[in-house]
């Protein structure tokens, strides 16, 4: 990807960075990228993904598309992202996960595990990918089989590190599929696997309470919801239906919203959520809380920040303060839980899927326990 004479994506990112008067560096710095990183895009050496063409637009205070102007058909532009394999190696802790993280090549640790354990899960995700299985549910059966196999694992870890760079590993999908855009891919599908890995976890036990979660069709949806006369709802915002079925009849509780991070749509769900909760429903806030940052060892230790009620986070205060949900679920260990003895108007909890009788479904059967004895 040189640029002798032609313009390139490397020529124009340099053109484009001088005309702005700063140095690699201070870009670097910009864009949360070292130095070396924009030496290397400069010169031709490094394909940047699609998340590292809009951080650098953006610290360039450019639209993404201007990188590309003048690129004619036969000048090679940065590839689509195209992360590198997903490795493993055994080490006396386990396994060391490595995978391509921006200009990092990263490493995370999974300790316990065996390349056994790896090969079978990457496998699961594979054939998978390679069937005619909707690729949220082949997602969703990875994940439940990779949190079966290290349940003492953080589950956000193994979505975010594990079963997401596996995702994006070109070598498991079929050749057919050699130019989909994987990062863009797994955007579309994680969302739809998490509410699938909600229900597989959660539903037989629930059931077993008297509690229903489904994913419902937008018709089931409109028809749950039409009772509530308020703007604010809007059935398609509806990721999981929670109900409750007595003699013969079906009577909505409320809605789950499932993320994969806090900052995804969060905002956007809030005035249906707040409807929600001023008609007398629920609003549940089910998340990953999958945050980290590119580093050669990335922790993921997620959005929320520290539980302090003097360092609290806009995040945080959304549930503890404003009670914009009727509660959050993380399913990330690092996640800092709401104090025992904070008086908040809602709180977040953290579970795991070692056993559906957890904070959740407690917080579900509590919630029909008033809705029932009222």
């Amino acid at each position: 990807m040189g640029d002798s004479g032609k313009l390139t994506f490397s020529g124009n990112l340099r053109r484009f960075r001088e005309n702005l008067g700063i140095t690699q560096e201070q870009l670097g710095e910009a864009a949360d990228f070292d130095r070396s990183y924009i030496g290397g895009v400069e010169r031709g050496e490094r394909n940047p993904s699609l998340e590292a063409v809009l951080r650098l637009a953006s610290a360039l205070r450019i639209a993404p598309g201007r990188l590309f102007e003048g690129i004619g058909d036969d000048t090679q532009a940065p590839a689509l992202p195209r992360p590198s394999p997903i490795t493993a190696i055994a080490n006396s802790n386990g396994l060391l996960i490595g995978f391509e993280y921006d200009q990092y090549d990263a490493e995370y640790q999974l300790s316990g595990a065996t390349e056994q354990e790896f090969v079978r899960v990457m496998r699961a995700l594979k054939d998978g990918l390679a069937s005619r299985r909707g690729r949220a549910d082949v997602v969703a059966d990875a994940f439940r089989l990779a949190v079966a196999t290290w349940p003492d694992a953080n589950p956000s870890d193994l979505w975010t590190f594990l079963v997401n760079r596996a995702y994006c590993d070109r070598s498991n999908h079929l050749a057919a599929n050699a130019r989909l855009n994987l990062e863009q891919s797994w955007k579309r599908t994680d969302g739809w696997a998490l509410e699938r890995v909600l229900i597989a976890h959660y539903r037989p036990f629930l059931e077993s309470n008297g509690i229903t979660v489904k994913i419902a069709r937008k018709a089931e949806k409109a028809a749950l919801l039409g009772n509530i006369n308020d703007p604010r709802i809007v059935p398609d915002k509806a990721d999981i239906l929670i109900s409750h079925h007595s003699d013969g009849a079906e009577t909505l509780l409320g809605v789950t919203h499932v993320k994969a991070s806090i900052a995804e749509r969060r905002t956007d769900d809030v005035p249906m959520s707040r409807a929600l909760i001023e008609a007398g429903y629920l609003s549940v806030f089910w998340t990953m809380d999958a945050k980290s940052f590119p580093s050669a060892r990335p922790v993921n230790n997620g959005e929320f920040g520290d539980s302090n009620s003097e360092q609290t986070s806009d995040k945080r205060r959304d549930f503890e303060a404003h009670g914009h949900f009727s509660a959050c679920f993380s399913y990330n260990r690092n996640t800092m839980p709401t104090p025992d003895d904070r008086n908040a108007i809602s709180r977040i909890l953290v579970c795991d899927f070692r056993n559906p009788d957890d904070h959740f479904s407690q917080f579900l059967r509590d919630a029909l326990g008033r809705r029932w004895n009222g």
